[in-house]
């Protein structure tokens, strides 16, 4: 059963769209279901837990092709040296009530295969902490994030005996945080108090404060460094556009930095491509996610791709498309009928390996579509290697409360503080139907987007 396909939609009463209020961002206003709330079954929490580990397991390889120093990610380990990303994100398909009742009753192992099918993918660094944590508070009662979220927070400073600090690494990337992050405008006076109230951090550091804490210290860094490496939208937007990186930049503070880090996303600016991990979907593959391409022949048979590779056109080539094995046994795992995708009925999502999040630089088509191959071909130039994953078609549902549809992705957050994986809750992401961005194809945090809480 290939369940994205099958779920369709639902009318339900999801209660009205509230405002929240007192959330510090330049990114607001917010708006939530308060009266809607998603409960998971132990059997889907576990099983997202599963490919968690799973997932940092993959990072084995990633870490050592970025390698620069042996002191590099010494905090990012396991007690056995394995890696560890001690937080993460899971975009993933929106899980619709039918299949949560059917999951309730699933083994752990049945339910892991079915979601392993449906994540985006991973992300090793969380943001909007206040949004987080403050989203679905009633009355001001402390939410199911904050609680666990704070808790994976002191439970590192316990192990390691250290604070914890947020760092951005480029002046761009600490205005945006003050602004979207902390509601700060420049010169607005911004305390550790304000910071850990508002992040759970100690401590908030951009790149000038960063270097006077290492002056102070002798060259030493005294905290644990939650690094916010992610370029700036300008760059997503626009791959080579020339970014200054005063720290990452420096091999002498990178060393620093990579020394201290809770996160393993830190590359050197001129880094090759394949060393590269800064938000990289690199190890979607190994864990069954995603198929990896360096070219556009990477996607069909022997025949084919020399016949691509010759330039000539599709309606040339008796016979259409023909998918090379690697990409038919990804696609049959993943229940998916090649000789559909082949045959142009069947769409896929073609992603950036690295260096970027959100939907920037995805191309999304059917392989007939002359469009689509030549949108990938030049963003395979301007920005590397892709992943390929089959065209996930979000649920919808009719709020009766409000007259009013939407699609909707599930977005799930995971600790891995205290030996085995922490679920910290989700957020439902709610895009009107009538919006631009459903109409675009996307399912992102925005103005229109209206969040619902996702617990056990």
């Amino acid at each position: 059963m290939i369940f994205w396909n099958g779920w369709g939609s639902t009318r339900a009463e999801l209660g009205p769209v509230v405002k929240m209020e007192g959330i510090k961002s330049s990114l607001g206003p917010f708006f939530s279901l308060l009266e809607y709330r998603i409960r998971y079954p132990e059997t889907v929490i576990r099983a997202l837990g599963e490919l968690y580990a799973e997932y940092n397991r993959a990072f084995g390889p990633l870490v050592e092709a970025n390698r620069e120093w042996e002191t590099d990610y010494q905090f990012c380990r396991f007690p056995d040296g394995s890696p560890a990303n001690f937080g993460v994100q899971v975009d993933m398909v929106g899980l619709p009530q039918g299949f949560l009742e059917e999951a309730s009753s699933m083994s752990v192992d049945e339910v892991r295969e079915v979601l392993r099918r449906l994540v985006f993918e991973f992300e090793n660094s969380l943001a909007m902490y206040q949004l987080l944590e403050r989203t679905f508070s009633f009355a001001g009662e402390e939410t199911f994030f904050r609680r666990n979220y704070r808790t994976s927070l002191a439970e590192l400073r316990e192990r390691f005996g250290m604070p914890i600090a947020l760092l951005a690494v480029t002046d761009e990337k600490y205005r945006a945080m003050r602004e979207t992050e902390f509601g700060k405008a420049d010169g607005e006076p911004l305390t550790d108090l304000e910071v850990f109230e508002l992040s759970g951090f100690d401590r908030f550091f951009g790149p000038d404060d960063f270097r006077r804490h290492l002056e102070e210290n002798g060259g030493r860094c005294g905290y644990l460094l939650y690094a916010r490496t992610s370029d700036p939208v300008a760059k997503l937007k626009k791959p080579n556009l020339r970014i200054e990186h005063p720290l990452l930049g420096d091999p002498e503070v990178r060393r620093v930095v990579k020394a201290n880090t809770l996160t393993m996303n830190i590359d050197a600016p001129d880094m090759e491509h394949e060393r590269r991990i800064n938000d990289t979907k690199e190890q979607m593959h190994a864990i069954g996610m995603a198929f990896p391409i360096a070219r556009e022949e990477d996607f069909y048979s022997p025949a084919f791709a020399a016949h691509v590779a010759k330039g000539r056109a599709y309606a040339e080539f008796e016979g259409g498309h023909r998918l090379s094995l690697g990409m038919m046994e990804y696609l049959a795992f993943c229940g998916v009928d090649t000789a559909r995708v082949e045959a142009g009925e069947v769409p896929l999502r073609c992603k950036p390996m690295k260096g970027t999040y959100g939907c920037y630089g995805h191309v999304s088509g059917a392989l007939s579509d002359r469009d689509f191959r030549s949108d990938l071909r030049s963003n395979l130039k301007k920005r590397g290697p892709y992943v390929v994953q089959p065209e996930m078609k979000s649920p919808e549902v009719f709020n009766l409360s409000e007259g009013r549809g939407y699609n909707f992705i599930d977005r799930n957050f995971f600790s891995f503080t205290n030996g085995a994986p922490r679920f910290l809750g989700g957020f439902r992401s709610l895009m009107p139907l009538d919006s631009v961005e459903a109409a675009n194809g996307r399912n992102h945090g925005s103005k229109f987007t209206v969040w619902a809480e996702i617990g056990p």
